[in-house]
Formats: C-alpha cells, sequence, structure tokens
C-alpha cells in the first residue's frame, strides 16, 4: 500500500472509503452538544443508533461508489466495521462513539505520510480503531504514520462565542477535512474544528516540504471542503456565499474559478447534520474526471462547462452523517 499524494486532483491510484455501518449520534460528547447548540434547524438527532434504514441506504450508496471507483482503476481499502454505540472512557470523558463514515474528517494524508489529527469531537477520539489493518499495511510499505497528542477537550475549552464554538489555543485541535492539499502548500481553515495552535502543530510535522498557509475570517464554522475544493493544477471550486474574491488566499488568485452560487437542497432523515452545501463536496478521479450526485444538475452544468467529464453517484445521506464525496474518502496515491 503505497502512501503519496501531494494534491487533490492527481490521478487516483488507492483511497480509503468510509463506512455507515452502526453508526451513532453521541452521547457525552460535549463538542458535539455544543455545536448542536448552534443549530437553527428546530430539531435535534436522537441520540444513540441511527436509524437502520439509513444505514442500510447509506452503505448500498457507498457500496456502489466502491464499485465506481475500482471500474475506474482506482484500489479501495475499507476501515474494519465497529460498534459505535459502546460507551468508551478516557481520563476526562465517558462518551459513545459517531462512525467512521468521513475517512477525511481525521485521518489527513500528505506526502508518504498519514496523521491522525487531534479532533476536538470526543466521540470521535477513538475512530482509529478502525483503521488498524489499513494503519499496519501501510506502515509496512513505508508510510509514515503518526498519532497527534489528543486534546483532552475540557467543558471551558469549547465555549459558545458569537454564535460559534470557540476552541482554546493551549493545544492543537483540528481535523483532517480542515486542510486542503496543493502540492507545496497546505490550505488551512482556523474554524470550529481547527485551532491556530493545530496549524503550528502541523508545520511542525511537515518540516520544510510543505508551507501551512493559515485561512482565516473566512468559515467559522466547520470544515474546509463545501467552502473551496480543488479542481485541477489552475482550477478551483468556490463557494460564492461565503468566500468573496479578496477573501482567496493570494496563492489562489490566478486560478481559473467556479463559483458555486447554490446547491440544491437534498433530503435528510430527521435532522441534517450537513447544510445543502454538502452538495459541492465533490470529488477528483484526475484533472479532468469529477464525482458530483447527480441531485446537483446546475453544478455539473457548470463543471461540464469548465471541461470536466462528470461521473454521477448518488449519495442520498450526505446531509443526514454529514459527508459528500470528498468527505468520505481519503486520497491514499495520486500520481
Amino acid at each position: 500500500m503505497k502512501v503519496s499524494t501531494k494534491n487533490e486532483y492527481g490521478e487516483l491510484k488507492s483511497v480509503i472509503l468510509g463506512r455507515a455501518e452502526h453508526a451513532c449520534w453521541p452521547k457525552g460528547d460535549i463538542f458535539f452538544d455544543r455545536m448542536l447548540s448552534l443549530s437553527t434547524y428546530k430539531g435535534r438527532p436522537r441520540v444513540g443508533p441511527i436509524d437502520p434504514k439509513v444505514i442500510q441506504e447509506a452503505t448500498d450508496d457507498l457500496l456502489y461508489f466502491t464499485d465506481v471507483l475500482r471500474d475506474e482503476g482506482v484500489e479501495v481499502y475499507r476501515p474494519e466495521i465497529t460498534d459505535w454505540s459502546r460507551t468508551v472512557a478516557s481520563v476526562n470523558h465517558v462518551t459513545t462513539g459517531m462512525h467512521c463514515y468521513s475517512a477525511r474528517d481525521l485521518l489527513l494524508s500528505v506526502g508518504d505520510m498519514i496523521i491522525e489529527c487531534p479532533t476536538p469531537f470526543i466521540s470521535r477520539q477513538h475512530e482509529h480503531i478502525a483503521f488498524q489493518q489499513i494503519k499496519q499495511q501501510a506502515m509496512q510499505d513505508g508510510c509514515r504514520w503518526i498519532a497527534a497528542p489528543v486534546a483532552p477537550m475540557e467543558s471551558a475549552e469549547c465555549l459558545v462565542r458569537g454564535g460559534r464554538v470557540q476552541l482554546t489555543e493551549r493545544y492543537p485541535i483540528f481535523d483532517a477535512a480542515n486542510v486542503l492539499k496543493f502540492d507545496d502548500k497546505l490550505l488551512y481553515l482556523v474554524s470550529s474544528t481547527g485551532n491556530l495552535a493545530g496549524a503550528r502543530w502541523l508545520q511542525s510535522v511537515v518540516g520544510t516540504e510543505f508551507e501551512v498557509v493559515v485561512w482565516d475570517n473566512v468559515y467559522p464554522f466547520a470544515h474546509i471542503d463545501s467552502t473551496l475544493l480543488s479542481l485541477n493544477h489552475n482550477t478551483i471550486m468556490v463557494n460564492a456565499q461565503r468566500v468573496s474574491g479578496e477573501q482567496i488566499p493570494k496563492f489562489l488568485r490566478s486560478h481559473n474559478k467556479v463559483w458555486v452560487h447554490d446547491c440544491r437542497e437534498i433530503p435528510f432523515h430527521r435532522f441534517p447534520y450537513a447544510s445543502k452545501w454538502i452538495g459541492m463536496n465533490t470529488l477528483m478521479l484526475n484533472p479532468e474526471a469529477i464525482f458530483v450526485d447527480p441531485a446537483q444538475v446546475e453544478l455539473i452544468g457548470q463543471v461540464r462547462d469548465a471541461g470536466f467529464r462528470v461521473i454521477e453517484v448518488q449519495m442520498r445521506h450526505a446531509r443526514t452523517l454529514g459527508g459528500g464525496f470528498h468527505c468520505v474518502t481519503c486520497d491514499l496515491e495520486r500520481s
């Protein structure tokens, strides 16, 4: 299993694809609860195992996506099926798990390295157990697999302020999905799921091979990949509702831009864990081809007009479970 990836658009050779089996909404996760408290949606997800119909449909969609990836010549690795309803105790917390549906949330592949990131989600801090077989094989084949220090996530250090969850700067906290790879640069979004201390720690780990570019005061709530994505060496996709031209990082301003002004609402079960903008959470197979949900008719038209081949794959519960194509995959090798 070769690990070698420096961007988001090179020819995809191998990938980790997440699982929906036994997904739960967690109990005992302070950060999860405080993020949900900011939702403008009236309902709340029911703590515990997610509806079996949702799990089955999401599992079926991922199996179909697996077949499509393999038909395109991509080697697919899956985490182990794990019961996330089990209670886990640490020094500071007792919580259930969540899921390993969004494989990119916690695993950052960069160069020949995979980093287990210091997530603020207490319920997901033990999620790496589902990736043990992949981890052992990758390390045997020369991958540098590194685990970041676990963030304690005490109550006073993830406070709701100004309509968002504000993280402490006492220790590194970030999800892998706060980061996009641009060859020699790693664009790092500061938000409720990533602090400045995390960016500094990441820079110390990747050394001089990559420059960590901090992107702040843009989208304060969560991950980067429903705000900006890289389509090829000189094209980016940008959420026009969140980002202005002046806010685009300097090293990307000369790129061609696909401005996404809206995404179609797709159905969800009980509670929308992701907004409609999960529709632009796409994945590049190579510099010419992109995976998009068929529900996003206008977006499909835009990327086709920009010269890309569109591969349509349904993701019925992207909003329910909070993950589109980019979220549910962690690229291992791109050429």
